[in-house]
């Protein structure tokens, strides 16, 4: 058992995956088991009574996995305290928060909105981040083509 638990305490991050810039640093004993990054995606970041709430933008999904004694693991409330105190400290504002589970807010610095959400889970922390941002619009349409045949507008066999 103790071999197995310190082989678990030295697993590397998964592959192509680290810490956000917003939070450089983690609860002990935590390793990235996965994570996504979406150029533009959504979230809806959770709420206690109210609607959930979303934000769209760079979307940044990081699963942390506890890699230490079950003894040792900290409580739901130290980790979302701690958080807490980040996104403080970073100048943020804390929205809305379920203090042994989980807890969200939002910074701004220099005209960026970043929203945070961190859930804790058994053995587990979910980190969810969205900068928000406009979409990139690619796609055009033109209300004046409408009526128009688009057969029309074929060339003929040759």
């Amino acid at each position: 058992f103790l071999l197995a638990t310190g082989v678990a305490a030295q697993q590397p991050d998964s592959k192509d995956c680290k810490d956000h810039p917003l939070f450089p640093t983690r609860m002990p004993e935590y390793r990235i088991e996965n994570c996504k990054v979406e150029d533009f995606g959504v979230y809806e970041f959770f709420a206690t009574k109210s609607p959930k709430t979303p934000v769209e933008g760079k979307f940044t999904f990081i699963t942390y996995a506890f890699t230490g004694q079950r003894t040792s693991e900290p409580s739901g409330l130290a980790v979302v305290r701690n958080y807490e105190n980040a996104i403080q400290k970073a100048g943020g504002t804390i929205f809305q928060s379920v203090p042994e589970r989980w807890v969200n807010g939002k910074i701004v610095k220099d005209g960026q909105e970043v929203w945070v959400q961190i859930e804790k889970g058994n053995r587990t922390i979910w980190l969810r981040i969205v900068e928000k941002k406009a979409m990139e619009q690619y796609i055009e349409a033109d209300a004046a083509a409408l009526g128009n045949d688009i057969r029309a507008t074929r060339l003929p066999p040759s």
